[in-house]
């Protein structure tokens, strides 16, 4: 709550893309020494730091929705983008169980890291294919 006004006022004076791409890097490095906490103050102050890189995600995806989705259909695009992060909130955790089933709860973090990493290179695709046809 606190970090996410002030990065998304960033991301307003350095660019929403930017702020986005930082905000998945730092995921990715936050999540993957989690993996490998042995106690629980490390994976208290990891975690902490995974909700500042959140802070940097989600007010500039609904920027990124907000500046390029036509007016008429900006009411479904929200929708849309609320309905998807509900049943990523059921979802999640029933995939995380089935992973730390299979490997451990290391596994489920890694696995993590690399679901965020793939939608960060989703994304920079998106951008360089936005840029190259402006």
């Amino acid at each position: 709550m606190a970090a996410a006004p002030t990065l998304g006022a960033l991301g307003d004076r350095v660019g929403t893309e930017r702020i986005l791409s930082i905000g998945f890097i730092l995921a990715i490095c936050f999540f993957i020494p989690t993996a490998f906490v042995t106690n629980v103050w490390q994976l208290g102050i990891l975690r902490f730091l995974v909700g500042i890189s959140d802070a940097t995600m989600i007010p500039q995806v609904q920027t990124l929705l907000a500046k390029n989705t036509p007016v008429m259909v900006t009411g479904r695009v929200f929708s849309w983008n609320q309905s998807f992060q509900a049943v990523g909130n059921v979802i999640g955790p029933l995939i995380g169980a089935f992973v730390s089933g299979w490997f451990d709860y290391g596994g489920v973090f890694l696995s993590t890291a690399l679901l965020v990493f793939a939608n960060f290179l989703l994304f920079r695709v998106n951008v360089a294919n936005k840029a190259k046809t402006n």
